[in-house]
């Protein structure tokens, strides 16, 4: 007999128990029930009891009634996605497989538990941030069993989810908004609703609207796109009357409709009209459905979707098991490089830094590669992003053809002409820039400068230079190394001494590797050099209703 945490249907007390762990025995439940080599027996054997109960005691209050132990339901969890089955079919594997009931130390007729646990139990997860806590505690037993150390290859990359609900399009998305507020209104207060909304909106929102006959022409789907305009906005100008219950305005099927018709209408001269593509929000904050208000759409390699992405990190050593080392899902439009810094703060949390980190396009820049080697003294290595310029783009001057000097503060420009002026800033996102100017007398004469520059406007923006980049397209990943002074093709070169605080040469540090940076020149007479700027843009506002 033992003191174990016994966990009850939301709470938990401390009771005695008794120890159900297998000794190896022959009897009921025990090894030689199970036949050899099979996973959950290894598993048994070799790790022993994975997850204690105690680990999850914060997710439970202190009294109630005992039920099944959270620990063995986390085990559950994982045979469930490892064998592919569904709540009901995982419930029925704990009761009738001698391997479920050996893995999770049970005897042959325990009866087991019903298949809702398991939503209760991950719903306790979600809401406590517990999730990760199942991915720390089999790490943990892989290090321990030595399959699992610091160092070595690691790799990222990341997939789409697909949000669970219904992808719509644009009519029947604002159509379903409106159905969505009313059916939240008429659940709460459905006599308030009965009397106030017009007869004819039992018939127009009475059914889904991918199930109704919707208007082929152009012509009727904008007459129609702006009568459910107009309803939706008389339905929110009603829900904040006075008359009103207070509690309908604060619905969350109510504050979708509001978010959604800021983001998509606008009101001129008391007509409602759609917003234009280019007054709506940016994808970042748009509203795809009201049935799931965190998923975004996106498009990646010509797929489009609406939902999340998943960024997975696992280890890659050739002598080793692959491990997952972490996971993290975000919005569909989030950049992948913002990921970069977080794996590597985690990873050394748990002293898993790998000593090269090896990620597709998206999370590498000039930025993450000096980031990661200077804080955590790993080697970031993933192809840098081409330039997108329209100079690269038209045949003019792109990156390849201006040279940066970071020891002598100056830059060339393809025809030889050196800028007059060399001043350190910080960009409009916060991020340190080198603006350089060139002489008008320079540029004036020049008949290239179309190549250069459209207009007479302010140029681009780069981080002073800081690392070297070897973008040979032949080899499988960019080799990237810190202050090299060579690579068969340059792209930033930069000094290998000086303050982590300071990434320009300082006089004192004595003469270092030549820096050179390859950056297009948008402006002829100002050129603010641009490099690999992961700020997410802001978007231009759009006005409210």
């Amino acid at each position: 007999m033992k003191a174990d945490v016994v966990f009850g249907e939301g709470v938990g007390v401390l009771a005695r128990q008794e120890d159900r762990r297998r000794s190896g025995g022959d009897g009921p439940g025990g090894p030689g029930c199970v036949p050899k080599g099979q996973p959950g027996e290894r598993i048994r054997d070799e790790l022993g009891e994975l997850f204690p109960d105690a680990d999850f005691g914060g997710l439970y209050p202190a009294r109630g009634k005992p039920a099944w132990s959270p620990g063995r339901l986390a085990l559950v969890s994982i045979m469930q996605f490892d064998w592919g089955l569904s709540d009901g079919q995982a419930a029925d594997a704990v009761r009738g497989r001698l391997d479920g009931k050996y893995l999770l130390g049970l005897e042959l007729v325990d009866p087991g538990f019903d298949h809702s646990v398991l939503t209760e139990f991950r719903d306790r997860l979600i809401a406590g941030d517990a999730g990760i806590q199942l991915l720390d505690r089999v790490l943990e037993a892989a290090a321990e069993h030595g399959l699992l150390k610091a160092g070595g290859r690691a790799r990222t990359d990341s997939t789409i989810v697909l949000s669970a609900a219904r992808q719509i399009d644009g009519l029947v998305r604002l159509g379903e908004t409106l159905r969505s507020a009313l059916n939240g209104v008429a659940t709460h207060e459905p006599e308030w609703l009965a009397g106030w909304a017009p007869p004819e909106w039992f018939d127009r929102y009475a059914i889904r609207f991918e199930d109704t006959r919707l208007p082929k022409g152009k012509v009727k789907q904008t007459e129609l796109i702006e009568q459910i305009g107009a309803d939706g906005l008389r339905l929110l100008a009603a829900l904040h009357a006075p008359d009103a219950p207070g509690s309908l305005r604060l619905l969350d099927r109510v504050q979708n409709l509001r978010k959604m018709w800021n983001q998509q209408y606008f009101v001129d001269i008391g007509q409602v009209h759609r917003r234009d593509l280019k007054d709506r929000p940016p994808g970042a904050d748009r509203l795809v459905t009201p049935y799931d208000t965190d998923a975004r759409g996106s498009v990646k390699r010509g797929i489009f979707w609406d939902g999340y992405e998943v960024h997975l990190t696992e280890t890659c050593e050739p002598d080793s098991p692959n491990l997952i080392t972490y996971v993290a899902t975000t919005a569909s439009t989030a950049q992948d490089v913002r990921l970069v810094a977080p794996i590597h703060a985690h990873l050394a949390e748990r002293d898993l830094l790998p000593d090269r980190h090896l990620v597709d396009a998206g999370y590498a820049t000039a930025r993450e590669v000096v980031t990661a080697r200077r804080n955590h003294k790993v080697t970031l290595v993933g192809p840098i992003l081409a330039s997108t310029s329209w100079q690269t783009k038209d045949g003019g001057f792109s990156q390849a053809d201006f040279a940066v000097d970071g020891e002598n503060r100056q830059v060339t420009c393809p025809n030889d002409a050196t800028s007059s002026c060399w001043a350190e800033d910080r960009s409009q996102e916060g991020t340190a820039v080198v603006r350089a100017r060139f002489p008008p007398s320079a540029c004036r004469p020049c008949k290239t400068r179309e190549q250069c520059t459209r207009s007479n406007s302010h140029g681009d923006e780069l981080p002073p230079p800081q690392c070297v980049v070897d973008r040979n397209p032949t080899s499988p990943h960019t080799n990237i190394s810190p202050g090299g002074p060579t690579a068969p093709r340059l792209a930033l070169v930069g000094p290998s001494s000086g303050s982590p605080g300071s990434p320009l040469p300082r006089k004192e540090d004595g003469p270092g590797p030549r820096a050179v940076a390859r950056v297009p020149h948008p402006s002829a007479w100002r050129l603010h050099l641009r490099g690999f700027d992961i700020s997410p843009h802001a978007g231009r506002p759009w006005p409210p209703l």
